[in-house]
């Protein structure tokens, strides 16, 4: 028995709605950090939890020591200018940087502590202080952390006489956190630590208790219900999401992408009740409503999705082979629809570019092409792709600024993540789906023309499972 045959054999029928939801999941994952980094799109409302974040945050550093708690003492590895944007956010960095990173943070949150402490001064030292980021300070108090609204109007009142001053108490806070959450006199040790920074008592005592205060506050957390933002530490990056106290390589990953103009992948329109993410969308004929290009007709009972890659030995040999054998046998005939999805286990860059001929009506053309002239091309050869476009009829300044621009990047790493979600380790991978039963068979590998005949007569006809004899007592 062919190995990969038997690998699915073994596998357990997947259910056809646990699809549905794995499709579901990843399509929703639009503010995406990069392949392996996965996080939700932020909850839709507050919640009084701790933020999930991927990986879990750990417990926050021990407490500084008395030296680290000194007002002299920042926590910044640099002197980075300090400011106020249009809105009267607080600022560190160059106003004009490409990049701006702006955070929504409590200052009594441990895992908010964490970031401070340990992630921020690696981005202050590589982003802020040589002008590519510019971070923007935004305030969520979560209601059950019971100092963070004092803390926060701590912060503001020292920063409106002067930015700098926010900054440093900011430092304070997260550096000190340790000593003054859950003591009775917090609101006092913010006091003495403004006033050890040479603010004006008076003045920050009056703007302690001004209306124009809270209102500031109800501003932010008003702008972060309305950005569906749940949990701190939160980060936007330009327009990347990252919900959670991750280490240094997601950010840089992140800012890597927004400083050469890549966006995530647009928000998915909710889908009719009832619809999968892959039925056939009726108002774009040859698409599922996920958008990935499928054929056969819409009412077939079987649902071939194929997850791939470009430059697989096994998945040549799919495409160029195994798939026309499929088209003439089940897809023609009305028997099965055929959904292509992008497993980019070596070819992410061919990936994207194959999802620019998508945008140009020509997915399928080049596809074919690229399958059949492996061997001919590398991954990341623009010139060789746009000669391919040229060769199906792509209007070649719309796919190269589609290439150039990075546009289904994002998509890409998606989609593959699906294909990991759902269990599979290299492409190809396929679920097969009998729409009927609302049941599937995962297949990781390629089969043969005979094995294919098989899985597609065990998923219509289920072999009746043989029952358990038990023995007498």
């Amino acid at each position: 028995m062919n190995a990969a045959w038997a690998s699915a054999r073994r596998g357990r029928k997947i259910s056809f709605l646990a699809l549905i939801a794995a499709a579901l999941v990843i399509a929703a994952c639009v503010q995406t950090p990069p392949a392996g980094l996965a996080p939700t799109a932020p909850a839709a409302t507050l919640a009084p939890t701790e933020p999930p974040a991927t990986p879990a945050p750990t417990e926050p550093a021990a407490p500084p020591t008395e030296a680290a708690a000194q007002p002299e003492t920042d926590v910044t590895t640099a002197e980075i200018p300090s400011g106020v944007d249009a809105d009267g956010n607080f600022t560190r960095g160059n106003p004009d940087a490409p990049v701006v990173l702006v955070e929504w943070s409590d200052f009594e949150c441990p895992y908010c502590g964490r970031h401070a402490v340990e992630t921020a001064p690696q981005l202050d030292e590589q982003y802020v202080a040589t002008g590519r980021v510019l971070h923007v300070f935004r305030n969520l108090p979560l209601s059950f952390h019971p100092e963070a609204l004092p803390a926060a109007q701590a912060a503001y009142c020292a920063g409106q006489q002067d930015p700098a001053l926010f900054w440093k108490m900011h430092d304070w806070l997260f550096a000190n956190q340790a000593i003054w959450t859950g003591t009775e006199d917090a609101a006092a040790q913010f006091r003495d630590q403004a006033i050890a920074l040479k603010v004006d008592a008076d003045a920050f005592d009056a703007c302690l208790v001004a209306p124009e205060t809270q209102a500031v506050l109800d501003r932010d957390l008003a702008e972060a219900s309305a950005l569906q933002i749940a949990g701190t530490p939160s980060f936007y990056v330009n327009d990347w999401f990252l919900g959670g106290a991750y280490p240094i390589e997601a950010f840089q990953d992140v800012i890597s992408r927004a400083e050469q103009g890549i966006h995530p992948a647009p928000t998915p329109t909710p889908l009719p009740e009832g619809v999968a993410p892959y039925d056939p969308n009726p108002d774009k004929p040859g698409f599922t409503y996920d958008g990935s290009p499928a054929r056969g007709e819409a009412d077939a009972r079987l649902v071939l999705i194929a997850f791939t890659d470009f430059n697989c030995a096994d998945c040549v040999k799919f495409q160029n082979e195994d798939l026309p054998a499929l088209d003439s046998k089940y897809i023609e005939d009305g028997q099965m629809r055929y959904v292509h999805k992008i497993f980019a286990t070596g070819a992410p860059n061919a990936a994207a570019a194959s999802l620019c001929a998508l945008e140009g009506g020509k997915f399928w053309e080049f596809a074919d092409l690229l399958y059949k002239e492996d061997g001919n091309w590398t991954d990341g050869d623009t010139v060789k792709m746009l000669e391919y476009a040229r060769q199906v009829g792509l209007d070649e300044t719309e796919f190269e600024a589609c290439e150039s621009e990075g546009r289904y990047h994002a998509q890409v790493e998606n989609e593959s993540a699906l294909a990991q979600q759902l269990g599979f380790q290299v492409a190809p991978a396929f679920v097969l789906i009998d729409t009927q039963a609302n049941a599937g068979l995962p297949i990781q590998g390629s089969l043969n023309p005979e094995k294919w005949d098989e899985a597609i007569g065990n998923v219509l006809n289920p072999p009746t499972p043989t029952p358990t004899v038990t023995p007498a007592p």
